[in-house]
């Protein structure tokens, strides 16, 4: 399931230098391009990190940016940007990311096995290493498909 959410439209790498919210808009854009979000889910997840804090980081340099599925979900899908500059989530140093995951669930359970699957790479770190230094997206999808 994961590889048929995260094929090579929905995976970004950016040299830019960007602010946290610019990489939770620029993580999301595929999903808004394939009418799988609205402009509103998009202020909803970066809402949400102003609101609750950081609760987005969920593990070395990784971001999985989300808001409820009321809030402008249209359709289940995941998209991923890598970047080669890191940003700080909320302007904190101690909050270092360059992996951003965003996911758009239209309910509370659809999403599980994409993200069980996701969380297993993630947790990989050989796989883990492998995607922090892609060069292209294609080399993203591959690690994606092998599992």
């Amino acid at each position: 399931m994961l590889s048929e959410l995260l094929t090579q439209d929905y995976i970004q790498i950016s040299q830019e230098k960007l602010t946290w919210e610019e990489a939770i808009r620029l993580s999301a854009q595929p999903l808004l391009t394939k009418g799988k979000i609205t402009d509103s889910y998009i202020e909803a997840m970066i809402n949400k990190v102003k609101e609750f804090g950081p609760f987005i980081h969920i593990g070395e340099e990784i971001a999985l940016p989300h808001a409820r599925p009321e809030e402008g979900v249209k359709e289940l899908g995941l998209a991923m940007l890598l970047l080669e500059q890191p940003v700080y989530l909320l302007d904190d140093p101690e909050r270092e990311i360059r992996l951003f995951v965003c996911l758009a669930a239209n309910d509370n359970t659809a999403h599980l096995q994409a993200l069980s699957s996701l969380t297993k790479i993630l947790s990989d770190k050989k796989k883990l290493t492998a995607i922090m230094t892609a060069d292209t997206v294609e080399d993203i999808t591959n690690i994606i498909r092998e599992n």
